[in-house]
């Protein structure tokens, strides 16, 4: 696998619903999910929103057969970082082996968290009882390799718990932090360290200073001011805009990336079907 080229993919930007409107379609009203093929037959995806979904189609489009592995790391298991599990299709394959990553919540497992929400009465299938072969991770902090990726984890500012993820191949990095809330020093400290040199980061900028400052402290994510601090902070190459707020329409968004690259031109924002080299 040396010198390969990995390029993950954007399947969901939104957070908190989806958002199938009209005017928020260009840069797509799926939630969370990101992917990146290892191999023909492995892959690595990172939170399950409803973007996993159309993952999921497009997979089943390519009509491969035999077994196929996924290793998918949770940020955290508010709805929309979940929601799309039990609609991926890959979950109804016995050829599939799932490895599903996460962090002890309220003193649950991951395995004992999503068992509890994909069940009856709150959906007809029991996710224990699915084909797929499923494995489930508890997170330790400690760098995991998959071929020639490794994957660390950090944890992050938010009602719950979350976790941002870094995947490094050779010396290239992305960092994944989505729903986190600045203003606590040693958190803030750690992810600039963790994002350090980093290729890309992708950072919660949920809110305007505006929304955030009136009306959401506390609330659990960002804006795209803090973003920018964050990213010159850790002198990362490119920031790209992510987790974006249901009512923020294709245009509020737009103008969110102007007044973003005013402060650090190296600024992109989110969309479905972007992919990012690493």
């Amino acid at each position: 696998m040396k010198g390969t080229e990995y390029k993950l993919r954007f399947w969901g930007v939104r957070g908190t619903v989806p958002t199938p409107h009209a005017d928020k379609l260009r840069y797509g009203g799926n939630t969370v999910c990101l992917s990146a093929a290892l191999t023909e037959d492995e892959y690595l995806i990172l939170d399950c929103g409803s973007g996993l979904r159309l993952l999921g189609n497009a997979l089943a489009e390519r009509k491969t057969k035999g077994p196929r592995r996924f290793h998918i790391f949770l940020s955290h298991y508010h709805f929309d970082h979940v929601e799309g599990l039990p609609f991926f299709q890959p979950l109804y394959d016995p050829q599939s082996t799932i490895a599903l990553h996460g962090f002890q919540s309220g003193g649950r497992s991951v395995k004992e968290v999503l068992e509890r929400l994909i069940t009856p009465p709150y959906f007809p299938v029991n996710l224990a009882g699915v084909p797929a072969m499923m494995q489930y991770v508890n997170t330790d902090g400690l760098p995991l390799p998959y071929g020639d990726i490794r994957v660390s984890c950090l944890p992050l500012r938010h009602p719950n718990g979350s976790l941002s993820y870094r995947l490094e191949h050779g010396d290239r990095r992305i960092v994944f932090a989505t729903d986190h809330e600045h203003g606590d020093e040693a958190t803030d400290k750690a992810l600039i360290r963790f994002s350090e040199g980093a290729d890309y980061l992708i950072y919660d900028a949920t809110y305007i200073p505006g929304e955030y400052e009136s009306l959401r402290r506390g609330w659990g994510h960002s804006t795209w001011y803090a973003a920018v601090r964050t990213a010159r902070a850790a002198g990362v190459k490119t920031l790209v805009l992510f987790h974006h707020h249901p009512d923020h329409t294709d245009q509020d968004l737009e103008e969110i990336l102007r007044v973003a690259r005013e402060e650090l031109p190296a600024t992109e924002i989110a969309r479905e079907g972007m992919e990012l080299p690493f």
